[in-house]
């Protein structure tokens, strides 16, 4: 039973291990080539859009009497402006109220002489991704039949293309906002945002630290925390089953390996062939017949 035990225990902690050891693999290698290069992402950091925020502004703030809907701009230009003048702002005071902030981005010895009073924070651009991932299956399960010249099958994603278009408005809500900086100073500032008091849309005025834009899977930008958290939940309860499965498995092949071994223990087979002689397949009958009726008994090495 130990044994079982041990090897499960050591399977257990082998996958931990490999798994770890891939994934600060990756780190590393993206901490590597991050040095190495100057992407978009050094500028840049991402701020989450929640649904229910988005539509509030939407009715009360773009729809409102001489908002931005009367002066004919489209919400995403309106929002981006508007996201544009606050984290502008806002930024820039947080910043400026917590010095820490800057002790730890341009080091004590500097710290009151290199900060302006004047706002250094300019956005450069703001992008969004947007709750759009059908739209986009459907454009590529199109350009798949158009591939494979299945015409028929063409017209009916066009169709379903068009059923979609329908519904633009729910097309068009953004998932999160990635916000592009003219200075990557103003982008780590941003990164370190926390217990801020300022809201922006109603929400906390903080960011993450984005994927750069080649790394980034649009069409998954719907998905919430809440959905990574309960898939990887579930990724990881199977591999926890899986895993006392495996440890079920090898117990009972252990107890059964135990068991057969306290039933028929080894034996000197010459002393026994000598011992008996010509008895020998007699007395394995009965050894046969005390088995079957004692359970667990050992034999005596005749059968």
């Amino acid at each position: 039973m130990s044994l079982a035990v041990a090897t499960a225990l050591l399977i257990a902690l082998l996958y931990t291990v490999s798994i770890r050891y891939m994934f600060q693999g990756g780190k590393i290698v993206q901490l590597e080539w991050d040095v190495a290069t100057v992407t978009a992402g050094d500028f840049s950091v991402e701020f989450a859009i929640k649904k229910q925020n988005y539509l509030h502004w939407k009715e009360h703030v773009y729809r409102a009497p001489g908002g931005p809907f009367e002066l004919g701009e489209a919400p995403a230009f309106a929002l981006k402006k508007q996201l544009k003048t606050e984290i502008e702002q806002k930024l820039h005071k947080w910043v400026t109220n917590n010095k820490w902030a800057q002790e730890e981005l341009y080091g004590k010895a500097k710290q009151g002489t290199i900060y302006p009073t004047e706002n250094p924070h300019k956005v450069a651009d703001i992008v969004f991704s947007f709750d759009n991932a059908r739209l986009i299956e459907a454009l590529r399960a199109r350009g798949a039949t158009i591939a494979s010249q299945d015409f028929d099958a063409m017209r009916a994603q066009e169709a379903k293309i068009n059923e979609l278009f329908q519904e633009f408005d729910s097309l068009t809500v953004p998932t999160s906002a990635f916000v592009t900086f003219e200075s990557d100073d103003s982008a780590n500032f941003a990164d370190m945002v926390k217990n801020a008091q300022d809201t922006i849309l109603d929400q906390e005025f903080i960011f993450d630290k984005p994927s750069e834009p080649t790394d980034i899977i649009w069409e998954n930008r719907h998905f919430t925390d809440s959905d990574y958290f309960w898939r990887q939940f579930m990724a990881f309860a199977i591999i926890g089953v899986m895993l006392f499965g495996s440890f079920i498995f090898i117990y009972w092949i252990s107890a059964f390996s135990a068991e057969m071994g306290a039933v028929f223990p080894a034996v000197d087979c010459p002393g026994i062939q000598s011992a008996y002689g010509d008895q020998l397949q007699t007395y394995a009958v009965a050894d046969y017949d005390f088995i079957n009726q004692n359970p667990g008994k050992p034999s005596s090495g005749c059968l």
